[in-house]
């Protein structure tokens, strides 16, 4: 059954790696909350298809790029939206740091580094981030299963990873309220049930936070 337990969050964000299920539980939260939704706009990305099949040459261009965008539309949401409406966004500003570190050479990651330090300080920070894990099999079935032509030619080990990473990134994450997922068995498309209790686990994470 689902849970009754009022949401005191105005703006969350929804993490993990590529095939985990973030924008089905994004979906599934707005829609129930009658929140805005912020997703990342990668397919503009003209160098994304490029990296995944020559991640050496095309990584600080695709890096840049997502890095620019999302500080913009950050910037948008900030001023338009964030104290208007609940909001609900699959990605944290941190991520671009996240797959810049993993795809970069030491030299690119210093070029990045020094834009990023300057426009991370200016966006905004989620009242809780819900951070979804699942196993590298589980995320490979559900990337075949969406069919999207860019990912078609996606380096299992890069996708493992990545996976990884974001592991070690949350373990000692603690700049906002976080919850962990583990999204193995759940499928958010078909359970509301699933919906609303992760939705009651990110408001009493953020209690627990400010305690």
């Amino acid at each position: 059954m689902s849970e009754n337990i009022e949401n005191n969050l105005r703006y969350i964000v929804v993490e993990g790696p590529i095939g985990v299920g973030k924008t089905t539980l994004v979906t599934k939260l707005a829609h129930s909350q009658n929140a805005k939704t912020v997703f990342e706009i990668f397919e503009d990305n003209p160098f994304l298809a490029d990296f995944y099949s020559d991640r050496d040459r095309y990584a600080f261009q695709t890096e840049m790029f997502f890095l620019l965008s999302r500080y913009k539309q950050q910037e948008v949401f900030a001023q338009d939206d964030l104290f208007r409406k609940m909001s609900v966004s699959d990605y944290i500003f941190t991520k671009s740091r996240l797959f810049a570190s993993l795809t970069l050479t030491d030299h690119e990651l210093v070029l990045y580094d020094r834009m990023y330090s300057i426009l991370s300080t200016q966006v905004p920070k989620p009242d809780c981030v819900i951070y979804l894990d699942a196993p590298l099999d589980v995320l490979l079935k559900r990337i075949r299963k969406r069919g999207r032509d860019y990912e078609k030619n996606m380096d299992q080990e890069y996708l493992d990873r990545l996976r990884v990473l974001y592991g070690q990134f949350f373990q000692h994450y603690d700049e906002t309220p976080m919850l962990k997922v583990d999204t193995s068995t759940i499928d958010f498309t078909s359970d509301d049930d699933a919906v609303a209790k992760v939705l009651a686990d990110a408001n009493r994470a953020a209690i627990a936070f400010r305690r």
